[in-house]
């Protein structure tokens, strides 16, 4: 596009006679394009967004885009469960998930003693002291149980899902195999267990002992 020079004189008085010419990238084009042009969105904010959805449906068929949509929400179930699967294998994770967890019951045991206390006994229960101390410190450990899964666990499952993103099918299904078959063999051996133990032979039980004769027993001819 063609920029007047600064020291025009009609630039200088603000006279601004006619129009400039448009560049040919902000033409439009004369018709829409066909079917197997794919069409890439101009802004950085569009394709950012169409990369996230994925491939386009634009063009098919109600039947294919359903297919298309199946197909999809599948594989984002398997990436979820395959991010899932390693994350319980990382004790990492399965120890700060602990921490949450304890943060949270405890929280909840405060409050509900607290509203007990208010409830059966009236003499404590009705102390300021105990009634506004025991809500701070449920709502301190609820609440901090939830801020530390945002600052200690999210970041840990953030990893693992963009790793599960990064992988190829075939090695998404084999992480959910390897767990399908710990699985499989754990219940094998909780069977196995069970069938050994209703199978194990009863103790035989004592043959009746033969009584001799008692002491100083005299028999009788």
């Amino acid at each position: 596009m063609s920029i007047r020079s600064a020291n025009n004189k009609r630039t200088q008085n603000h006279e601004y006679a006619g129009a400039a010419r448009k560049s040919a990238s902000s033409a439009k084009p004369a018709r829409a394009a066909a079917s197997s042009v794919r069409v890439v969105p101009a802004s950085s904010k569009a394709r950012r967004r169409e990369l996230e959805q994925g491939e386009s449906l634009e063009g098919l068929s109600k039947e294919e885009k359903k297919a298309r949509k199946r197909e999809a929400r599948l594989k984002e179930d398997r990436m979820i469960s395959a991010a899932n699967i390693l994350m319980k294998e990382d004790d990492e994770y399965n120890k700060k998930r602990r921490i949450f967890w304890v943060l949270v019951v405890f929280g909840m045991i405060v409050a509900i003693a607290v509203w007990m206390l208010m409830s059966f006994s009236p003499t404590v229960g009705q102390n300021p002291v105990v009634q506004f101390g025991g809500i701070i410190v449920a709502y301190a450990a609820v609440i901090g149980g939830f801020v530390y899964d945002l600052v200690a666990i999210r970041p840990i499952r953030n990893y693992y899902k963009s790793t599960v993103a990064g992988m190829t099918d075939n090695k998404v299904l084999a992480v959910l195999e390897r767990s399908a078959e710990k699985e499989e063999r754990k219940r094998g051996a909780k069977k196995a267990d069970g069938t050994k133990g209703d199978d194990a032979p009863a103790p035989a039980e004592e043959a009746p002992r033969k009584r001799g004769p008692k002491k100083n027993h005299r028999s009788r001819r």
